[in-house]
C-alpha cells in the first residue's frame, strides 16, 4: 500500500506510479476530467493527492475484475493465474538512473586510476559488464525517443493574446 503523504498534490511522475499507467494515459484522464491538473512552474502538472488516490482505488477495482476474468480463463484453460507485481519496474528504472548519474562525478583520472589497477583477469568480465550497461542505456534512449514522438502534450489554458498594433512603414 502507499504510504501516507504530507504533502496534498504530487507531480507527474508521482501520479504515474501511483495509478501504474503511462503518462498519455494521465493526460486522456485529465482530458476527460477524471482528473484534474493543477499548473506548476515550469511545464509541470501537479495533481491533488486524494484524487489521485480515489481514481487509483477505482482503477485497482476494474484491475480486479479484469484479473478475476482472467483467472477463471486461465483456470478453464487448467493454467496458474498470472502473478502481480512486487516491484514497480518504473521506479527501479529510476532509481538506477539516478544512481548512474554519480558517473558526473568521476573525471578522466579517476577513470584513468581505475583502468591502471586493473587485473588481465578482470579486463573481460568488466568490459562485458560495461557493455552490456551501454547496451541497456542506448535500449533506454531509444525507447524514450519513441515515447515522445507519440507524446499528447497537455497544454494550460492561456488567455488569448492582445492584438499586435500594425507596423509602421518605413
Amino acid at each position: 500500500m502507499n504510504r501516507p503523504s504530507k504533502f496534498s498534490f504530487i507531480d507527474e511522475s508521482e501520479a504515474v506510479r501511483r495509478l501504474d499507467i503511462d503518462r498519455d494515459t494521465l493526460l486522456s484522464f485529465v482530458r476527460e476530467k477524471r482528473l484534474k491538473a493543477y499548473p506548476g512552474v515550469g511545464k509541470g502538472n501537479f495533481y491533488r493527492l486524494s484524487e489521485v488516490d480515489a481514481l487509483a482505488s477505482e482503477l485497482r477495482a476494474q484491475r480486479g475484475v479484469a484479473a478475476e476474468e482472467a483467472a477463471e480463463t486461465a483456470e478453464a484453460a487448467d493454467q496458474p493465474p498470472a502473478k502481480g507485481k512486487l516491484f514497480d519496474p518504473a521506479y527501479k528504472v529510476h532509481v538506477r538512473l539516478q544512481a548512474d548519474l554519480k558517473w558526473y562525478d568521476l573525471g578522466d583520472d579517476e577513470l584513468r586510476a581505475w583502468v591502471r589497477e586493473m587485473t588481465a583477469d578482470g579486463y573481460t568480465r568488466q568490459r562485458a559488464n560495461i557493455m552490456m550497461v551501454v547496451e541497456r542505456l542506448q535500449r533506454l534512449v531509444a525507447l524514450m525517443d519513441d515515447a515522445v514522438a507519440g507524446w499528447q502534450e497537455l497544454k494550460p489554458a492561456q488567455p488569448p493574446a492582445a492584438p499586435q498594433p500594425p507596423a509602421e512603414a518605413e
